[in-house]
């Protein structure tokens, strides 16, 4: 995993790792939780673990039905795998994001969630991007 891919340094991580969770910011710390989270959810192949094997998106590749446009295939495989395993979200919409003239084969998708913090729920906004080595990042 390279330093852009988990968003931050390996000395960053060991000192946030270090501060007791007293003193971090109790929503900062929620939002890199579901982050990460997402970030292996949608990164784990499905079929690849045996407690769970629906976990993770179809290879899009094998998986993809005829009938249905790619992107919105996958609209609908990210928003249930979201749903399904990060349950401190709900309310998930999932748009693909027009295609850039320069990155004709970029898929890029826009969440929108509802997020439950501290007896209140806040909206929250993000994009995932599926990379040249087929990852997913949650930017």
């Amino acid at each position: 995993m390279t330093e852009r891919e988990s968003g931050s340094s390996l000395f960053e991580r060991i000192r946030e790792a270090a501060i007791p969770p007293s003193r971090q910011r109790p929503k900062a710390a929620l939002l890199r939780s579901v982050r990460e989270t997402l970030r292996n959810v949608l990164n784990t192949r499905s079929g690849s673990c045996y407690g769970s094997p629906e976990l993770g998106i179809d290879d899009f590749n094998d998986q993809s039905p005829d009938s249905m446009n790619i992107r919105d295939w996958m609209v609908q495989a990210i928003r249930e795998c979201i749903l399904g395993y990060e349950p401190r979200i709900s309310d998930v919409s999932v748009a693909a994001v027009a295609e850039d003239a320069s990155m004709p084969l970029e898929l890029r998708f826009h969440i929108v969630a509802t997020i439950d913090f501290s007896n209140s729920q806040d909206v929250l906004e993000f994009d995932i991007l599926l990379d040249n080595h087929r990852h997913w990042r949650v930017e």
